[in-house]
């Protein structure tokens, strides 16, 4: 056999050994799915997922809006939110994640006047047109306080 056709050879067989994971070939580091960052002046931080961990976990936002609601007999426009969007702490006090930018949330505590069905009309708590993670908050919330769910 010749020497370039042996080589040709040993090299398809490295190239079989890295590509089954068998080779000698580092892998890149892997980036973790969230990292957690302090806000300066505040107690709560930041969440910055990787869009990887946003599809993972089917991260999804509704805008906070103005809805004319019936609360105690009393028609008005008043602020809402899915109630899907509502995290209850170990205290009872209630919470929402916002979108801050792409792929970064933020816990903000909001208070809850009442829930009527899928809403929870707020007498405080982000603006309307603030986005608001209505699918995934109790992941965000487990990555805030390194709780990973498997223990």
């Amino acid at each position: 056999m010749s020497t370039k056709k042996s080589g040709l050879i040993g090299l398809a067989a490295a190239l079989i050994l890295i590509l089954a994971g068998c080779g000698t070939v580092a892998e890149p580091e892997e980036q973790a799915p969230a990292t957690v960052q302090a806000v300066a002046g505040s107690p709560i931080p930041q969440l910055r997922l990787t869009g990887q961990a946003v599809h993972r976990l089917g991260i999804a936002t509704q805008p906070v809006r103005l809805a004319h609601v019936t609360v105690a007999g009393q028609a008005r426009l008043r602020t809402v939110i899915p109630y899907s969007a509502v995290i209850y702490d170990n205290d009872g006090s209630t919470w929402t994640y916002v979108s801050i930018t792409a792929r970064t949330f933020r816990r903000q505590r909001i208070t809850v006047l009442v829930i009527q069905g899928s809403i929870a009309v707020l007498s405080q708590g982000p603006a309307a047109g603030t986005p608001v993670v209505t699918v995934g908050a109790p992941e965000l919330l487990g990555t805030e306080y390194n709780i990973s769910g498997e223990e």
